[in-house]
């Protein structure tokens, strides 16, 4: 058989493989070098993403602002004074002590702040709570000598947390108690 002197040899196949021959596995050095490198920035953003979660989860527990609740803890009739003529009078003065339930992650400082008693529909005494802080975390009717009364109040203050964010909130509690003028004592005190 006779050469072709056209022909020409080709290089060996481990050195320069074809273009139309496929790999079965081997694959060149700079396209495994290019997989390496982007698996590495995969798992980068996998972990930034997972890191944001749990960042985002964390932030929307404990930084969450709630409004805090308050309570009256005691109540103490002083100076009672009443009528029961023609027209009843009543003259008296409640001593209280309110209780604030902060259930936030910070401090909740409140201003100076007032609450009015009520006596069915009329304003019959007026209550002043001094500015504070908290830390983390119908009708009237004397002849059975019962007078019925309601209180509200408002407070208004700030919940600073971790000293990152600051909130206004404005808790509001209305309590309704029945006054027992030949005991001068408080009876059925019920708050919400």
């Amino acid at each position: 058989m006779q050469e072709d002197p056209q022909a020409k040899s080709l290089a060996p196949i481990e050195d320069h493989p074809r273009s139309d021959m496929e790999f079965g596995g081997i694959k060149p050095k700079a396209f495994q070098r290019d997989e390496k490198s982007s698996k590495c920035l995969v798992y980068i953003l996998v972990i930034m993403v997972i890191q944001g979660s749990i960042l985002l989860v964390f932030a929307s527990y404990f930084l969450r602002a709630r409004t805090p609740g308050f309570e009256i803890g005691s109540v103490e009739v002083r100076n009672l004074k009443y009528g029961n003529s023609s027209a009843p009078s009543f003259n008296f003065t409640l001593v209280t002590q309110v209780t604030v339930e902060n259930t936030n992650f910070g401090d909740f400082r409140f201003d100076n702040s007032t609450g009015s008693v009520w006596c069915g529909s009329e304003v019959v005494g007026l209550m002043k709570i001094p500015k504070g802080r908290a830390q983390a975390r119908a009708t009237s009717n004397m002849s059975y000598g019962l007078l019925e009364l309601k209180s509200y109040v408002k407070l208004s203050g700030k919940v600073n947390i971790m000293n990152i964010m600051k909130r206004r909130r404005n808790p509001e509690m209305n309590c309704f108690m029945k006054l027992n003028l030949t005991g001068n004592t408080i009876q059925g005190l019920k708050c919400d």
